[in-house]
């Protein structure tokens, strides 16, 4: 009796311990773990996307120290799309319209408050009138020393965005349950012909310190003007015209609502 007694509280505790596994979110230490075992990029990645949920740390400082542990540019960007991943929303129901028939509402008018699980979604507004959804990219980060200064980048994949604009003062539309304050910046993007990316720099850090870590650096900022126009629903535009170029709406989970000015 005292041996089926042990033998079912060991059975016990295996399945605690088996349940404990499939409900623990994986965490960044589990990557580095994965990364110094050299389970190779295919899968670590793999273990990403299998996993019932996770929790990354993935600020700045965060991806640097993933970097210096030897995770790789692909298996971050990994972690960074199955962080943000969200389900899908339900379809909006269409909006009736107005008595008497007619057009739809106009491009930025006529929106319904967001669901509070809705994921961040960007529409660049249309000479024309129209919208065009931008969808958000996962970038990777990037440092190179300089003397004392070390210069952070995020990099996105490709020269050119999708989403194209000949405006040169285009609008934006912003449809989130958070302000885009303190966590999104209208950015200029660089493009690097030579990686075959779109670089976006960061804040630098130094011996003695550091400025601006979690955000672009100035020198890639556009000034703009953050305007509500509704519940969940910003305006984001320009102050000043701007030159033909890549440019974007840049997240701090080193995300990017990316689009093209054409000349």
């Amino acid at each position: 009796m005292k041996r089926v007694l042990t033998f079912a509280v060991a059975a016990f505790v295996a399945a605690s311990i088996a349940l404990s596994a499939q409900t623990k979110p994986l965490t960044n230490a589990d990557i580095v773990s994965l990364a110094k075992l050299a389970m190779g990029d295919d899968v670590i990645i793999a273990k990403i996307n299998q996993a019932a949920s996770v929790d990354f740390k993935l600020e700045v400082a965060d991806l640097e120290a993933l970097k210096k542990a030897g995770v790789t540019n692909p298996v971050i960007s990994a972690m960074l799309k199955k962080s943000t991943a969200k389900a899908e929303p339900a379809p909006a129901t269409p909006a009736k319209p107005a008595s008497g028939g007619g057009a739809a509402a106009p491009a930025g008018g006529g929106y319904q408050p967001m669901g509070a699980q809705e994921a961040d979604t960007v529409y660049l507004l249309l000479k024309d009138g129209k919208r065009l959804t931008i969808r958000s990219m996962a970038g990777t980060m990037s440092s190179t020393y300089a003397y004392v200064t070390m210069l952070m980048h995020s990099n996105f994949e490709g020269l050119k965005a999708d989403a194209r604009t000949t405006d040169r003062r285009p609008s934006l539309i912003l449809r989130s349950t958070k302000s885009p304050k303190g966590r999104m910046w209208f950015v200029s993007a660089e493009v690097d012909a030579k990686n075959n990316v779109r670089s976006v720099k960061m804040g630098n850090s130094k011996i003695f310190g550091a400025k601006n870590i979690g955000a672009p650096d100035s020198s890639n900022q556009i000034e703009c003007d953050v305007v509500s126009e509704g519940p969940d629903t910003w305006r984001i535009t320009p102050k000043k015209d701007l030159k033909p170029g890549e440019y974007g709406i840049w997240m701090n989970s080193n995300e990017m609502f990316d689009f093209g000015i054409d000349g």
